[in-house]
């Protein structure tokens, strides 16, 4: 085992050279894969956006859009707040008696289903905060 021991030591500068290895080029790629991965995910989280969304029945009858919203959830409606109605993007731009009064949308009289998006993040903040 000594002699073992003594042939892997280096004793001088020179057998340094000899030593040296070079390293497989898998090893590279995976280094490199893992890198464009983490590149790639730290790219989408700075440019995608998470969306907080209340979904409820907007009902329309003569332009005029009612929306059928829980009492507890009216509370973090605000002015500005984007509403999508069935792929038709508008906003809340006031309140008439608690109740949100929205941006026109050009719908036909019937019920739809409608979001509001009540926050917006990027995936980002949860690392930065």
């Amino acid at each position: 085992m000594a002699k073992d021991q003594e042939k892997k030591s280096i004793s001088n500068p020179e057998e340094f050279n000899k030593r040296l290895q070079y390293t497989n080029p898998t090893t590279w790629i995976i280094l490199s894969s893992v890198i464009l991965l983490l590149i790639g995910f730290f790219a989408w989280s700075i440019v995608y956006k998470l969306q907080v969304k209340i979904k409820g029945i907007a009902t329309v009858s003569s332009h005029q859009v009612t929306l059928i919203i829980e009492e507890s959830k009216k509370s973090s409606l605000a002015v500005g707040q984007k509403v999508y109605i069935a792929d038709k993007v508008g906003e809340i731009v006031s309140f008439n008696d608690g109740e949100p009064v929205l941006s026109s949308f050009d719908l036909e009289d019937n019920e739809y289903t409608y979001s509001i998006v009540i926050k917006e993040m990027h995936p980002i903040d949860f690392l930065i905060k």
